[in-house]
């Protein structure tokens, strides 16, 4: 799903899979999970197949759907909920127990019955017990089984999971959870809601799981320019979140300690390597390098692009400078005059700093900056506004 939703849908030309016939099962998986999502168009190219949506009209996020999708085979099912029945009364069953009970109660009516032997119903067990849904414990040589007994109430916590579903990004944990709950009517729209994500959430959750126990990464990620695969062993440092434009980010340190940042969703596999016994010394140079990122580029160069903006703050207007206070990301702020500010920085990419600085456009007296296509682009931007109003 994510190599369709994210890349384009593709036609059967361009599915490099085993098959047009693959391509077939794999697009109808897709619109069995979005449904009335998935739309298409005719072009002179032949059919052409998109997925199309409104983020502010689809308060559930419709791409969980994939994670709560299974495959089984007629006896996976059928011995779901066998076994589950028979833990049903809360009680403990040994292995040989349940084999008896599955043969006599279950299978006995039958004239061509399921055969499950010990080896099946134990490995089961054992895929139940990992998901939380059995629990277990020995007396003796013997292994009793049991079903686990869900005594939390999380209707307390309904309206932060709702939130959290939609808006973290590991949101499909609080759908599972929302789940369990009743549903109710739906009182949470969003502006901003980056429902992609979720194709991520595997990824993110091995990067989380290697900055928490400090181990090494083995990522595979595809270049966006060329799609070419390339494979990086990487110092997990942080996890930038995006709230502008949704996109999460990698930033990390290659193993002879240059600073790197990935872009989530470009990442197609995540392995968990050996822990880093010097990880602090990683972490350490990541805070130094902080002071001087103002997005995502953490190392270009050795030298830092130095930008000085005057902005214009008349009596009254104190919230322009709370407001320079609070969303800098690093630099200093210094009064100049009665109504002016000058906000300085020494930052290692200046660009990603434009979207920013346009929002202080009509305030601004003056810029320098040692990029020049960053006053270039600002320049260009207010002529190309003023043409627009006609102003010019």
């Amino acid at each position: 799903m994510k190599e369709f939703y994210i890349y384009g849908f593709k036609t059967r030309e361009e599915f490099d899979e085993k098959s047009a016939r693959s391509y077939d099962n794999e697009r109808r998986r897709i619109e069995s999970y979005l449904g009335e999502y998935v739309c298409f168009r005719q072009t002179q190219a032949g059919k052409n197949v998109y997925i199309s949506m409104d983020g502010t009209e689809n308060t559930h996020n419709p791409l969980y759907k994939a994670f709560k999708s299974k495959s089984f085979t007629d006896k996976d099912i059928t011995l779901h909920f066998i076994i589950l029945d028979i833990l049903a009364d809360g009680k403990y069953y040994t292995l040989k127990e349940l084999l008896k009970n599955i043969d006599n109660d279950y299978l006995y009516n039958f004239q061509e019955p399921m055969c499950f032997d010990e080896s099946t119903l134990r490995k089961k067990l054992k895929e139940y017990i990992q998901l939380g849904i059995i629990e277990s414990k020995k007396e003796g040589r013997q292994v009793l089984y049991k079903i686990v007994e869900d005594e939390l109430d999380i209707s307390e916590y309904k309206e932060a999971i709702r939130f959290f579903s939609e808006e973290n990004m590991l949101g499909v944990v609080g759908s599972y959870l929302e789940d369990k709950m009743e549903q109710e009517k739906e009182y949470l729209a969003f502006k901003n809601h980056y429902i992609m994500n979720a194709y991520d959430t595997e990824i993110i959750e091995k990067i989380l799981r290697g900055i928490y126990e400090r181990r090494q990464l083995m990522i595979a990620n595809q270049s966006r320019r060329n799609k070419v695969m390339s494979e990086w062993k990487v110092v997990p440092l942080k996890l930038y979140v995006s709230t502008q434009g949704g996109r999460n980010y990698l930033i990390c340190s290659n193993m002879y300690g240059k600073q790197m940042s990935f872009r989530i969703d470009y990442i197609k596999s995540v392995q968990l390597g050996e822990i880093i016994e010097n990880y602090d010394s990683y972490l350490r140079d990541y805070q130094n390098r902080v002071k001087h990122m103002w997005g995502v580029v953490c190392d270009k160069g050795k030298n830092y692009e130095h930008i000085e903006i005057d902005i214009n703050v008349e009596q009254g207007e104190d919230y322009i400078v709370k407001r320079l206070s609070r969303e800098k990301r690093c630099g200093k702020i210094e009064k100049i005059d009665d109504n002016t500010y000058r906000f300085t920085a020494d930052v290692y990419d200046s660009n990603e700093m434009i979207t920013w600085i346009r929002t202080f456009i009509g305030r601004i007296k003056k810029i320098k900056c040692d990029n020049p296509e960053v006053v270039n682009q600002l320049k260009f931007d207010i002529v190309k506004m003023a043409k627009w109003y006609e102003v010019m």
